[in-house]
């Protein structure tokens, strides 16, 4: 069988957490487009017109890679065949926690976002 193979859980294990860690990087590029420009004051999100979009896109591919990732640490977790079960586990709770944080950044800058027409 091939050293690269998705049917095996340790293979599956080790990409979940690889995945995981490229959505943390993926949210912490969403946490600084967030709150770059913030009134802390007032707490406001001011942004041009092209931040938005921009926004919404990293935000769909960091729950994208947390999603797989999550998935592949879901499924590879708890299977005899696997002995890597420390990296499942890891890969499976470092996606749910990003899937929660990119949520809370996204209705963040959702409710307290003003468009600045520049």
């Amino acid at each position: 069988m091939a050293k690269l193979s998705f049917r095996r859980y340790d293979t599956q294990a080790r990409l979940s957490v690889v995945i995981a860690l490229a959505s943390v990087a993926t949210m912490l590029i969403l946490a600084f487009f967030v709150f770059r420009h913030i009134n802390w004051p007032e707490f406001l999100i001011y942004y041009g017109k092209n931040r938005r979009p921009a926004i919404y896109m990293v935000t769909a591919l960091t729950m994208l890679l947390a999603v797989i990732g999550f998935g592949l640490g879901y499924n590879s977790a708890g299977q005899r065949r696997n002995d890597k079960q420390q990296l499942s586990w890891l890969g499976f709770f470092i996606s749910a926690g990003v899937m929660c944080l990119t949520l809370v950044l996204f209705f963040i800058f959702h409710l307290r976002g003003e468009s600045i027409i520049r």
